[in-house]
């Protein structure tokens, strides 16, 4: 007889329910352990925008590993037949890496509240540096690249926590707008929407946060006032 061909004889229906469980349980321990990173692939795709690192593959992979070597297990045991060694193997290796790659633990930042925090911070640096010098210089740059630069000098020149689907993440960056009441919808998350006044003698800062829903979402304040950055020379 062939050694694959003992998957292919009956099995008893003890040892196959047997199997069953206890490599149920072990899927089970995988998904347990690698749910918050399916939970958070799902999401990323459902939403526009998401905030966070991507989902770690050293955890999605044996997850999914896993579920296909069940698959294989329950599909034979119901044909009342044994799995090949290989599935129960896959299942077990499945759960070794899932258990070595959740030892860091969950992975932060990846709310949006955790995203808009950060990007109200760095507006708030921003707004800080542009008080102090209008107080010193009487007016601020007309130029967005000065901002540009500015706002890219307080970040690091590190992109904003927010990501797209594909997982690429968002700069920070400065959007001029004509008129504080005519701001555009579109602006993307990390965006900053500047306007200022002719001769630089006063400006306003609206940031671009994040929504729960994954949407571009002006940010706001504890009782849910829309949050403004103003600054104005005062001789």
């Amino acid at each position: 007889m062939k050694p694959s061909s003992a998957a292919r004889q009956p099995s008893p229906l003890p040892l196959r329910v047997l199997h069953g469980l206890v490599f149920g349980g072990f899927t089970a321990m995988c998904l347990a352990a690698g749910s918050p990173e399916l939970v958070h692939l799902v999401r990323s795709q459902l939403q526009p925008f998401h905030s966070g690192p991507p989902p770690r593959l050293e955890l999605v992979l044996p997850v999914v590993a896993a579920l296909v070597g069940l698959t294989v297990v329950l599909v034979q045991s119901a044909r009342g037949r044994s799995a090949r060694l290989f599935w129960s193997l896959l299942i077990l290796g499945a759960l070794v890496l899932t258990l070595w790659g959740q030892h860091e633990g969950l992975v932060a930042g990846r709310t949006a509240d955790s995203a808009n925090v950060k990007i109200l911070q760095l507006a708030q640096a921003l707004h800080e540096g542009s008080v102090n010098t209008l107080r010193t210089q009487g007016a601020v740059s007309e130029d967005m690249g000065s901002w540009q630069a500015a706002l890219e000098q307080l970040s690091q020149g590190q992109p904003s926590p927010v990501r797209t689907r594909s997982f690429e993440p968002l700069p920070f960056r400065i959007q001029k707008v004509d008129s504080p009441e005519a701001l555009p919808p579109e602006a993307p998350p990390g965006t900053l929407l500047l306007y200022v006044m002719a001769g630089g003698v006063a400006y306003e800062l609206h940031p671009v946060g994040v929504s729960p829903s994954g949407e571009p979402w002006r940010l706001r304040d504890s009782k849910g006032e829309t949050l403004v950055f103003r600054g104005a020379f005062n001789p």
